[in-house]
């Protein structure tokens, strides 16, 4: 059976061996150490192949007409690339929101960006499959988590709408994490690393062939590292943004017959760090800010205690904090090869995903100290928290996708159709408990019983915000009331949503000669979505007095079942022009989709929100050279058209008294730029690769609902008209240099490079919303550095070294736009990180 194809491939694309380092379609270069052939008798140079699966068939990189970024395990490795926030600093157009820290991280390419409580616009594929869903009320799964970036064939990050082939939510565009598959070599290795921040890190892998039909292969990651957020309170962990996970991955190729593959993926993580809390930068001095008077007094008591102070140092005064995640997966695909012409594939999963989480996400130490004094009450201000016996994320994903390739017509039509179906339901009650302007006892915080909660009303203490309260404190100091509004008020919302994805697709491309060809591809996507809550809110009173932490006044329990079904056709036709080999120029217009949803947090009607669409266009040409100097050049123009953007808009909510969020169909947003990459092999000891993205975007029209029947006051869009889209810089680059050490053979093989990382400014929220100078985060350069000793001293060993950021820069990934509450934070980019690793291969 010839297990170099995978269905619908042509006989040329058989596979190559990866490169060491690759070149990719707007890419990441490679450390590659060139390849020297003998050609009509002189030395030559070439640049190996890379074979991708953009297509859902195995094809040469550089015959697809897709931009795309490419790492294989080594390149990934030397990057120290761990979770999905690392992925993003190494590829152009690619960027991420680290608002929930580096377990809820979430990816948007080209600007496509995913607002809370929205569903991805970047889908995420392990071994075909879509990532299993996480929670609708926060950021958690949908994306690559820690365990994922090991014993991987490559990481392919494919840019633009992806709604053909791989379906609604990839108006961004797909990552796709391919993992090696059992070969038929008993084979393997042993890693161990160790670097700063006490990293130990140990990873095993082997491979068995115990037939001529059965393959097995079997893997472990397991990783501790201390954090590099230093708890400067002397309350909880001593450091946040820790690594410590164990992941482990079972696959097994069983050949039933010559013409039928059975492939199975067993993985599973066990992820337990201290979370990653956000760093508190700076005060707003402007008179009458609910939290500015507390934020400087915070700032004064760390002055004072001499601690807190340093760019890395974060308070917190949560006793127990924790970031938890435990999943695992089966994925299972079924190959008949029925004849030359005709290949059918079945591909099968089904996943479960639990995320518990309790930290403070913005990591204050807010404290509000009664008229006539007592104890200092704590205020819990902006906090994650996993009520006992619940947890933030709880879901399981069944995914069944039935394919059909063949090829007609001599091999000039090759094609594909096929049928998808998702079903993701929450295996329990799960959500976060929020707090509205309240200081609270924090040994009642995660009780499950409402009655049992603590509290006192912020909003009376501070006297600027009026609200309803019982006893006398409102009348005695004349603090007036806003009727139906309760500013003091604790949300726990119990729920879930479930997820219900039916989809057909067919594409083909027809090649008219050796020159033209046309690719022409449709799906229809139909999607139901449905969620459920019993929100419990709990209000309290205030004392301005004396202080002291008091049982709730009320509890209302707010019962919601939004639901919604949304169906979308999208396509794509691509025109491409092959001249002369080594030439591919294309034209290429698709339709993307990102479908409606519910969102558990708003009023009805409010609460749930129609599909987004994208119009894409796309010029590009992909280019290779032979010669004294190979080199690959590949270009991509395009121009985004977003219709009916889906735009977190904030509110305070009349109907239950509480601040939340709703998802409206608001505005239009246009985006265009250009990306371009290229490798040259400028000796057989030295290649130089260039990687770059522009993107110019820009909001052109806002068009906001009316909420006035449910929000009486306090409605804030998340965007405005004329600004750039959150957290897309304008510039990226990266360029690395790599040296293949002049070394005798029997040494082994040397390699040493140099990896430069520019990152532009960008818009993390509205400067004119917000009024904050601190949400235009500042450019940064890292600079990394990696040697990779293969075979030492012609041993079974491998030696290697990293160093990343190696200039210790100094920057913010993310600022919440909070400057008119008073104050405003931030999350941080990672300090210098270097280690070491040891491999002996078997």
């Amino acid at each position: 059976m010839n297990k170099t194809r995978a269905p619908g491939a042509k006989p040329h694309f058989a596979r190559r061996k990866l490169a060491a380092v690759g070149l990719s379609g707007l890419a990441l270069a490679a450390l590659a150490v060139p390849e020297a052939r003998a050609q009509t008798g002189e030395r030559s140079l070439v640049l190996e192949e890379i074979v991708v699966t953009a297509r859902r068939r195995e094809e040469r990189l550089q015959d697809v007409p897709i931009s795309i970024s490419v790492l294989d395990q080594q390149k990934i490795a030397d990057l120290n690339i761990i979770n999905a926030g690392d992925l993003a600093t190494y590829v152009p157009s690619l960027s991420v929101n680290t608002r929930f820290g580096q377990d809820g991280t979430i990816f948007q390419i080209r600007g496509m960006t995913q607002e809370l409580r929205t569903t991805a616009s970047v889908g995420v594929y392990f071994a075909e499959v879509v990532a299993p869903r996480g929670a609708n009320t926060s950021s958690s799964g949908d994306g690559a988590g820690p365990g994922d970036f090991f014993d991987l064939e490559n990481v392919q990050v494919l840019k633009g709408p992806q709604g053909t082939l791989f379906g609604r939510n990839t108006t961004g565009g797909a990552i796709l994490l391919t993992p090696k598959k059992p070969t038929d070599e008993f084979e393997g290795y042993v890693e161990a690393s160790g670097g700063n921040y006490d990293l130990r890190r140990l990873q095993a892998v082997v491979n068995v062939p115990v037939s001529e039909q059965v393959r097995l292969r079997f893997g472990v990651d397991d990783q501790s590292r201390e954090g590099y957020l230093d708890n400067v309170s002397g309350k909880g962990p001593d450091h946040f943004a820790n690594v410590n996970y164990t992941a482990f991955r079972a696959s097994a190729v069983v050949d039933i017959t010559e013409n039928l593959e059975n492939y199975t993926i067993f993985k599973w993580l066990d992820s337990r760090n201290n979370a990653t809390p956000g760093s508190l930068v700076a005060c707003n001095p402007a008179p009458g800010t609910l939290f500015g008077p507390l934020c400087e007094a915070d700032f004064a008591n760390r002055e004072a205690l001499g601690k807190g102070l340093g760019f890395y140092d974060v308070w917190n005064e949560m006793s127990e904090t924790y970031s938890e995640i435990d999943s695992w997966q089966v994925i299972n695909h079924t190959t008949w090869e029925v004849n030359d012409a005709l290949s059918v594939k079945n591909i099968l999963s089904y996943a479960e995903f639990q995320m518990g989480s309790r930290y403070p996400i913005y990591g204050t130490n807010f404290f509000k100290t009664p008229v006539f004094g007592g104890d200092p009450l704590w205020i819990p201000f902006g906090l994650t928290n996993e009520e006992r016996g619940r947890k933030t994320a709880d879901s399981s994903t069944f995914v069944e996708e039935l394919q059909f390739f063949g090829t007609a017509f001599d091999e000039r039509l090759t094609w594909q159709v096929g049928l998808y179906y998702e079903k993701t339901e929450p295996e329990d009650d799960y959500g976060a408990a929020s707090w509205n302007w309240l200081a609270c006892d924090e040994s009642t915080m995660s009780d499950p019983d409402p009655n049992n909660w603590r509290c006192n009303d912020v909003a009376l203490l501070n006297g600027l915000i009026p609200a309803p309260f019982s006893g006398s404190q409102a009348l005695a100091f004349g603090v007036p009331q806003l009727a139906g509004v309760y500013f003091g008020s604790k949300a726990s919302a119990p729920g879930g949503v479930e997820y219900d994805n039916r989809a057909a697709f067919a594409q083909g491309t027809w090649r008219f000669s050796d020159q033209w060809a046309v690719t022409a591809g449709l799906r229809y996507t139909d999607d139901e979505t449905k969620g459920y809550t019993d929100e419990v809110i709990a209000r309290f009173p205030g004392n301005l007095l004396t202080g002291g932490y008091f049982p709730p006044d009320s509890v209302i329990v707010d019962s919601r079942r939004p639901k919604t079904k949304s169906d979308e056709w999208t396509w794509l036709v691509d025109l491409e022009y092959t001249p002369a080999a080594g030439q591919l120029y294309y034209l290429k217009y698709a339709k993307g989709y990102r479908q409606g949803s519910v969102n558990l947090a708003a009023d009805p009607p409010f609460d749930v929100h129609e599909p987004e669409e994208l119009d894409a266009y796309e010029a590009g040409a992909k280019l290779s050279f032979e010669g004294a100097m190979p080199a690959t050049l590949n270009v991509a123009v395009f121009f985004n058209d977003l219709k009916d953007q889906q735009l977190q808009y904030g509110y305070l909510s009349g109907r239950r008294g509480v601040g939340t969020t709703a998802i409206v169909n608001a505005g239009s947003s246009e985006v265009w730029g250009l990306e371009l990459d290229g490798t040259v092999l400028l000796t057989d000891q030295l290649s130089f690769t260039l990687a770059y993205s522009y993107l110019d975007t820009e909001v052109k029209d806002l068009v906001l609902p009316d909420l006035s029947a449910v929000a009486p006051r306090g409605v804030t869009p998340s965007t405005a008209e004329g600004e750039d889209l959150p957290l897309t810089p304008e510039n990226q680059l990266l360029a690395t240099l790599a040296w293949r050490l002049p070394v005798a053979e029997s040494w082994g093989e040397m390699v040493a490079a140099v990896t430069y990382s520019y990152v532009d400014e960008r818009q993390s929220a509205s400067p004119s919303l917000t009024g904050s100078p601190y949400v235009i985060l500042d450019d940064y350069d890292l600079v990394n550095l990696n040697f990779n000793w293969r075979g030492v001293l012609g041993s079974p060993f491998d030696f290697s070294a990293f160093v990343t950021n190696l200039t210790d820069e100094e920057y913010y990934t993310y600022v919440t736009g909070n400057w008119g509450t008073g104050f405003e934070l931030a999350q941080l980019g990672q300090p210098r990180m270097w280690g070491a690793r040891l491999r002996y291969n078997f």
